[in-house]
């Protein structure tokens, strides 16, 4: 089970969120502030697992990577709170082009283009990543928090490749599965 952001006191959360930016290796300067609205605007049981921030349409948002979604938060100077969805199982691709010090982020919804810029580096590198994970949990049906590493991953995404060509039926793609997460549980 998850950090529960909905139901914990805001110091709790506020701990959470900043331990999870250092691990993302992120860093806030313009939307800190975001960092407020964040109990408001996740979903009950939603896991956070990357956090940073990056310019979309001329504006620093504050980017959340969840078990579910891409969540931009943004408090305006002049408009106020503003937010944005991007659900993971619309997301078609995800791309980046890194500089030097900032990253600019590509996340393709269908036909739109959201292009994330100027977010750090680092940040981009475990954002890219978590949202490749999720993207990829979703594809094989697991829970993004339960998504094994490397040969794990490609003996289930092969596992899934043979089921959708018909070559096994879903009984044998169930014991199959089982079988890659018991070694996955076991650490082999």
């Amino acid at each position: 089970m998850g950090f529960d952001y909905k139901n914990s006191p805001p110091v709790e959360v506020q701990k959470k969120l900043k331990e999870i930016l250092h691990q993302t290796g992120g860093h806030l300067t313009l939307s800190s502030r975001a960092l407020s609205d964040v109990e408001d605007a996740i979903y009950p049981g939603e896991q956070i697992f990357a956090i940073g921030e990056g310019v979309l349409n001329l504006d620093m948002w504050l980017i959340l990577v969840t078990d579910r979604r891409i969540l931009l938060l943004c408090r305006g100077l002049l408009f106020g709170f503003k937010s944005k969805t991007i659900e993971l199982e619309k997301i078609s691709a995800v791309t980046s082009e890194p500089g030097r010090m900032m990253t600019k982020l590509i996340v393709k919804e269908g036909r739109f283009n959201h292009e994330i810029s100027n977010i750090h580096k680092d940040a981009a590198i475990t954002i890219e990543k978590k949202i490749k994970a999720g993207l990829k949990a979703n594809e094989i049906g697991l829970p993004a928090e339960t998504l094994p590493e490397d040969e794990h991953l490609a003996s289930l995404a092969e596992l899934v490749k043979r089921r959708e060509a018909r070559l096994i039926d879903d009984e044998e793609f169930d014991k199959e599965k089982a079988k890659i997460m018991e070694k996955y549980i076991a650490g082999s």
